[in-house]
């Protein structure tokens, strides 16, 4: 019955998009923080109900496009099965992963969120539905729509790989004082592949994190960071981040808590970034006043940035010159040269790192790296997420993050602030 309703669906969006001679756009929010105005005069077209799990197996889970990652892992870790890469959050929808290109800190050994799609179904903006879309039917389609964010089609199915997982996971800190023993340390939890989940901090200049998380079959609950969900605290006590700032060594976390643990924070910012003004500036302000001063380099002219940004409308660049939510692609190899960049241009902290190992393939229309620049074949997604702490205007610093990421041949995700130039972009993106 599920497979028939899902039919009836895409039939009634694809006769309304062959009907159609307007702008097409859906009528989901999304996540960038700008506004939606651009939307008021397109034809919306309203996807919120594909949000049903089709099937499920051993090695596969089904679901309609705007099923989202809470909903998948929900019922993948009850039967001790999980997707082998997904964003850390449990509100990104499988559709959204697929064109976005998700990533997360299982990434570094499973690849990107598009390595584990077994077949998708797309509508085409003339209204043809394309069904089973997979590396052996029509190619284009499936290496090309990763990086085109909803501009290809509009996304209806996704059906995703399946590996094993346990309940539980611990995470461990790996606190270093200087760059080059962090890197070292970096590189061959990399290479050595053996920790199901690997990611990093940049919590001051010298001041470094590795967290590193392995499943676990039993834990006893009184060793478990958190057990309850959607806790009105969770976004402090669950952040690893504030786990990070008092230096701990390990704790023990239900898996579902782990992968959605930037949910409630988005790291450590995200009422930085949410478009509701009055939560904004009197929940939001409160929270993050209240987050100790060491854990985001922060001071009171700090604190001023913060409600000046607030106090502007969304998508006004006022806010763009105090709060930064950009994501830079970087080669392992090059890290260090970043961060000097990142240092120099912004003087925020703390940074995010993610690795993914990439796949590449000729036939992705947005590369995640060029080989013939980049040889590196693990590719860092490296998070600048909070108050710039110079006067560079925000949009050289973003230019100079742009430069140098296609100057090294990685890509430059749409999904953070872009400033790109007609010619920048088809200078990229060539294909």
């Amino acid at each position: 019955m599920k497979y028939e309703d899902y039919k009836k669906k895409i039939e009634n969006i694809s006769s309304v998009l062959k009907r159609n001679d307007t702008l097409v756009t859906t009528n989901r929010k999304g996540h960038n923080h700008r506004d939606l105005n651009f939307k008021k005069n397109q034809t919306r077209i309203n996807t919120n109900n594909l949000d049903n799990i089709l099937s499920i197996s051993e090695n596969y889970i089904d679901c309609e496009s705007a099923v989202t990652v809470g909903k998948i892992n929900r019922l993948t870790i009850q039967k001790e099965k999980i997707v082998p890469s997904l964003p850390e959050g449990d509100n990104f929808t499988a559709g959204g992963c697929l064109g976005g290109i998700a990533l997360g800190s299982n990434s570094y050994s499973n690849g990107f969120f598009n390595n584990n799609v077994i077949d998708f179904d797309i509508i085409l903006g003339n209204g043809e539905i394309v069904r089973d879309v997979s590396p052996n039917k029509n190619s284009d389609l499936y290496y090309g729509v990763g990086g085109t964010y909803g501009t290809m089609g509009i996304i209806t199915r996704v059906k995703l790989k399946l590996i094993p997982c346990m309940p539980y996971v611990k995470v461990d800190y790996l606190h270093h004082n200087s760059f080059d023993g962090f890197y070292n340390n970096f590189k061959e939890i990399i290479q050595n592949s053996e920790d199901d989940f690997v990611e990093a901090f940049v919590n001051d200049k010298n001041d470094f994190t590795i967290v590193v998380a392995n499943y676990v079959e039993e834990v006893e609950s009184t060793d478990i960071l958190i057990t309850r969900d959607k806790d009105m605290f969770k976004q402090r006590h669950m952040c690893l981040y504030a786990q990070i700032a008092q230096k701990k060594k390990s704790n023990y976390l239900r898996l579902v808590d782990y992968l959605e643990r930037y949910s409630y924070s988005a790291f450590w910012g995200h009422y930085l970034y949410t478009p509701y003004k009055i939560r904004d500036f009197v929940y939001a302000g409160l929270i993050y006043a209240t987050i100790p001063k060491k854990l985001l380099k922060s001071d009171e002219l700090n604190i001023n940035k913060y409600f000046t940004a607030t106090s502007h409308i969304v998508g006004d660049y006022t806010r763009d010159e105090y709060v930064l939510a950009t994501d830079i692609g970087v080669p392992l190899s090059k890290l260090e040269e970043a961060l000097h960049l990142v240092d120099n241009m912004t003087k925020t902290y703390p940074l995010w790192i993610c690795p993914s190992i990439d796949h590449y393939h000729p036939d992705k229309m947005f590369c995640t790296r060029k080989p013939e620049i980049c040889e590196d074949n693990i590719i860092l997604d490296l998070g600048i997420y909070g108050i710039k702490n110079t006067r560079i205007q925000s949009k050289k610093v973003n230019k100079a993050f742009e430069k140098f990421s296609f100057n090294h041949g990685v890509f430059k995700g749409f999904f953070s602030t872009c400033y790109f130039s007609y010619d920048d972009f088809w200078n990229h993106f060539d294909k």
